[in-house]
Formats: structure tokens, C-alpha cells, sequence
């Protein structure tokens, strides 16, 4: 091999780094949540209030752990280290029942069934993370087109091919393996299938 080829492989491999660092970022959780939040609020006309509970309660809080973690400098943001993760979850769990609570008692359907769904995929990534480190982001991912698809709104599924682009740039970035991100994403669809089932 030359020192050309070598090179412009390098270059390669760092912009490969890139993309799959921007996929990350732009497809994280509280991009996500933010995105669920403004298209239900819309769908079912909520007021204001509402829309502010669910910015807090469904987007902001539920990574105030992962950010504060990130800002005291324990790690990154996507906190990496397995053994970091499962107190985390705490703060989402306890918000998106409240979230729960507060959406039913204005009569929020869908708003109510979101946080019942992300309640519901938070707790098995929790016990998971106890052993394993499953991807958030996958799941995170996941839970959106299964969800919005069982409410009546199949036009989600034209955003299925980011799931793959995502999983490959969670497996770029070593953050996850395969079998990590395959399961992560299983987790959001189950989790959505089966709670809206049942609520």
C-alpha cells in the first residue's frame, strides 16, 4: 500500500467518523423527544401548558442526567461506560409518570400513551443496563415509527431507512455492537407495541 492510499484511506475513515457522529447527535433522544412532543401537542391541539409539560417532562428531564454527567465531566454525553448508565434512568422514569399522570388528567390521549410507551421501553433499558449495554439510541429510534404507526400516522414509516443509518453509525463509533444495537431497537418496538395494547 502507499503513503497516498494510506493517506486518503485515513481521510476516509475520519470522515466516515464524522457522519456517523452527526447521525448520533441529530438522531439523540432529546431530538427525538422534542419532535414527538411538537407533532402531538399539534395532533391532538394542546394547549401551551401542555406543550411546556411535555418539553420538560418528556425531553428535558428525562436527559438532565446524561447532561449533567457530560458537564461534571464523569464521561460523554451518550454515557459510554455501562456501569454509569442505570442511575440515570431514574430521573425519566419518575418524570415520564408524571408526565403520564398530568397528560391523562387533561385528556391527552396520544400525549398520555407516549409517556406510558417511553415509561414502559426506559425500565427494560434500565434493568438491561444493569449487565449489558444496550442502545438507547436505537430504542429511542424505534419507539417514534412503531408508535406513530399504531396511532394512525403510517407516513412515519418513510423515516424507517434512518433506523439503519443510525444502527451502522452507533457501531462506527464502537459505542455499540451489533447485537446492541439490534436489541436496543427491538426494545422500542416492542415496548410500543405492547403498551399500547394494553392502555
Amino acid at each position: 500500500m502507499t503513503k497516498v492510499s494510506t493517506i486518503e484511506g485515513n481521510r476516509g475513515a475520519i470522515l466516515k467518523e464524522k457522519i456517523a457522529s452527526i447521525l448520533s447527535a441529530a438522531l439523540s433522544y432529546p431530538v427525538l423527544a422534542l419532535l414527538e412532543i411538537i407533532i402531538l401537542t399539534d395532533v391532538e391541539k394542546a394547549t401551551l401548558q401542555a406543550f411546556l409539560a411535555g418539553f420538560i417532562l418528556h425531553a428535558f428531564i428525562p436527559f438532565a442526567g446524561p447532561l449533567l454527567y457530560f458537564l461534571k465531566k464523569k464521561g460523554d454525553i451518550f454515557v459510554s461506560k455501562r456501569e454509569d448508565r442505570a442511575p440515570l434512568f431514574v430521573p425519566g422514569l419518575t418524570s415520564y409518570l408524571v408526565a403520564y399522570l398530568i397528560f391523562q388528567n387533561m385528556g391527552y390521549r396520544y400525549l398520555a400513551a407516549l409517556e406510558a410507551v417511553s415509561f414502559t421501553s426506559t425500565f427494560i433499558l434500565f434493568l438491561i443496563s444493569f449487565k449489558w449495554k444496550i442502545s438507547v439510541h436505537m430504542a429511542a429510534m424505534a419507539i417514534p415509527l412503531v408508535f406513530f404507526t399504531l396511532i394512525g400516522y403510517p407516513q412515519i414509516l418513510l423515516f424507517t431507512p434512518l433506523l439503519p443509518l443510525l444502527g451502522w453509525a452507533r457501531i462506527k463509533l464502537k459505542a455499540h455492537t451489533c447485537s446492541q444495537v439490534i436489541a436496543g431497537t427491538f426494545v422500542g418496538f416492542a415496548s410500543s407495541f405492547i403498551t399500547l395494547t394494553f392502555i
